[in-house]
């Protein structure tokens, strides 16, 4: 298990490390451009371009793999492999193709918005037409324990909704959503392997690792930005690969609260979604309306933080609700303290948002 996350993981960031700058060209030759803007944070001008590294490097590593898993020579295979991976691969191959469209369309819905910066609503009902297309045209959506068929398809669309939308907000600051999210994916690929999946660890690995390559050309003073194309191709690989993922496992010893493991591994971006749109409401604005002062960090640089100590808290914050995640695959007391981390995350993230009257916003 060791090798092949290591394998995974590394190859995706050493391809993202290579291609982000060559996709940062690519976006100032088309002028794929963030411009200065009241809701944003920076102040000149920064290239897009880190979602289509972030998805080439995903399309090489993972088509790759997948390619050679199938059809190369026998001898190209490692010995650490699992028997019958061949098998498994041709096996799980429909899943891969369904998940591959899917990226398609979120990733176009966000290089749209990058090019002519939607309108919130416009942006929402395109994201929810995706949805739909996928859970109902591709079927893929939660099934645990939620009846009947029509319920599951309706849940499975707004946690779509909520998770893209959650990480597309959590990209505010420098370097915030590529490292949250890298710790998001290395955290569901862990808990997997801890019960023997290969799936969904190979393909979360793989993304961890793209964020990583990705993350080295975007710390703070950044290079270039992710922008909504990566973001919601991020944001929904990690939906639909949640969903697709198995947790209760009788037999491992695992309870039925391991299924709140996604849940508990986007506290920080879940969380700062839900308090950034009540504050909005409660100054009576639109809470899908962007401004550069309300998230997490926005509130942490009013406070005097640098950016990459905002971006070292943030990250913190992260892998505790990462490791909270994980501690609900064990059984017994185990899965107690993960509620209780997991608890103290949401504590923090409340606190670290309080500033004084007058800082931030009206």
């Amino acid at each position: 298990m060791l090798e092949f996350a290591l394998v995974a993981f590394g190859a995706a960031a050493v391809v993202a490390a290579g291609l982000t700058p060559i996709a940062r060209r690519v976006a100032l030759m088309v002028d794929l451009v963030a411009e200065v803007r009241p809701d944003r944070v920076h102040t000149a001008p920064r290239p897009y371009g880190g979602g289509i590294a972030i998805a080439d490097t995903l399309t090489l590593v993972v088509g790759g793999a997948w390619l050679i898993g199938l059809y190369g020579p026998a001898g190209w295979l490692p010995d650490w492999l699992p028997e019958g991976v061949r098998s498994h691969l041709a096996a799980r191959t429909p899943v891969l193709v369904r998940l591959a469209f899917g990226a398609i369309v979120f990733f176009i819905i966000g290089l749209v918005d990058d090019r002519y910066n939607l309108p919130a609503l416009p942006k929402l009902l395109m994201q929810a037409f995706g949805a739909t297309l996928v859970v109902v045209g591709f079927g893929l959506g939660a099934t645990a324990w939620i009846e009947p068929a029509w319920l599951a398809q309706t849940v499975s669309i707004l946690w779509i909704l909520a998770v893209v939308n959650a990480y597309n907000m959590v990209d505010h600051a420098d370097g915030l959503a590529a490292a949250v999210g890298a710790v998001a994916f290395g955290a569901l690929a862990a808990g997997q392997m801890m019960v023997g999946e290969w799936f969904v660890p190979g393909v979360a690995l793989a993304v961890a690792g793209a964020l990583v390559g990705f993350l080295l050309h975007n710390l703070p003073p950044a290079k270039l930005f992710m922008g909504d194309a990566g973001s919601h191709l991020v944001g929904y690989l990690f939906a639909v690969l949640a969903m697709v993922a198995r947790y209760y496992h009788p037999a491992a010893g695992t309870t039925r609260w391991v299924v709140l493991a996604p849940v508990v591994i986007l506290l920080v971006p879940l969380a700062d979604m839900v308090c950034v749109s009540l504050g909005r409401l409660r100054r009576g604005q639109s809470p899908m309306q962007g401004d550069a002062t309300s998230h997490l960090g926005h509130r942490l640089l009013a406070r005097g933080w640098t950016p990459r100590s905002a971006l070292i808290v943030v990250s913190a914050l992260a892998v505790a609700g990462a490791v909270a995640s994980v501690l609900l695959y064990e059984p017994g007391w185990a899965s107690g303290a993960g509620l209780l981390a997991g608890s103290a995350v949401v504590a923090a993230l409340v606190w670290l948002r309080r500033v004084p009257r007058g800082e931030v916003g009206p």
